[in-house]
């Protein structure tokens, strides 16, 4: 039996731990609540896992993690982030726990709550010290695990496929408004996602219903963290003109609809009204 420690408990590790659950594995959590990190012994578990909604939480906590570390002498303890956070803070991150000869893996990914309930996550890796897609907890995780060469790159590339996933969600959301308000919407509905040649048909299959619904308590992924996603993408890729992502966090940003930033990213649909 592996076991592994999550380091927060959200809808991503809560739904991980449903999956591992039925693997067999022993599962905790590290939440605030509980006691301090630097008061657990990591060298208990296969893994210690964090999934964190920023960098200044992931440097905190990380670093907590690392002096508990040292204290229990966990170097057989596999060390990973599957956060999303900025190549910069990753690279830090990395570089402590490889100095003191730990384990520690890069590996933010890609399915949010359906693909960790089904453990059918998509990992973009690297490691300094051990190859990521012979890893046991990935492995079990997920369905495709992809290897990058440096440490900061596979953030760089989630960062990317993070701002140009959610400026196109973010024209779903406005254009499902001008279908609602249109004679048989159900049916351009029933088109725009049953037919898989649109070229614009994949969004439309998976996020349609949900936004046209209003179903933002089924969440996959906050609102609040895809602006924080979208922040930290417009600032690694600065030198880019990237007008409409920028666009669309200026609206995202508005005071008026800020009680939405805890419900599923699909609810920047009501930012078009």
């Amino acid at each position: 039996m592996y076991s592994v420690l999550f380091i927060g408990k959200g809808t991503i590790t809560t739904s991980l731990s449903k999956s591992l659950d039925t693997k067999e594995w022993r599962v905790d959590h590290h939440t605030r609540a509980g006691k301090k990190i630097s008061e657990t012994n990591l060298a208990g578990y296969d893994y210690v896992v964090s999934c964190l909604p920023d960098t200044e939480t992931a440097e905190m906590l990380w670093n907590e993690t690392l002096v508990s570390a040292l204290r229990n002498r966990a170097y057989k303890t596999v060390f990973i982030d599957i956060s999303t956070l900025t190549p910069t803070t990753i690279k830090k991150i990395n570089d402590a726990f490889h100095q003191e000869k730990l384990t520690f893996i890069e590996a933010p990914f890609t399915g949010s709550k359906t693909g960790a309930l089904n453990g059918s996550l998509i990992y973009f890796t690297s490691s300094d010290t051990v190859p990521p897609e012979s890893d046991t907890f990935l492995k079990s995780t997920s369905s495709k695990i992809y290897k990058f060469d440096s440490i900061g790159t596979p953030t760089q590339f989630k960062l990317l496929y993070n701002l140009w996933g959610l400026t196109s969600l973010g024209l779903l959301g406005q254009m499902s408004q001008i279908i609602n308000g249109l004679p048989q919407a159900d049916l351009m509905s029933e088109i725009l996602t049953s037919n898989e040649d649109f070229w614009m048909g994949t969004i439309a299959r998976q996020k349609l219903d949900q936004s046209l619904s209003q179903n933002y308590e089924d969440i996959h992924c906050k609102l609040k963290h895809a602006k924080k996603d979208i922040r930290y993408a417009l600032n690694e890729f600065s030198d880019h003109k990237l007008d409409l992502s920028r666009c669309l966090l200026s609206i995202l940003d508005e005071d008026r609809l800020q009680h939405y930033d805890d419900s599923d990213f699909t609810s920047m649909r009501e930012f078009f009204q």
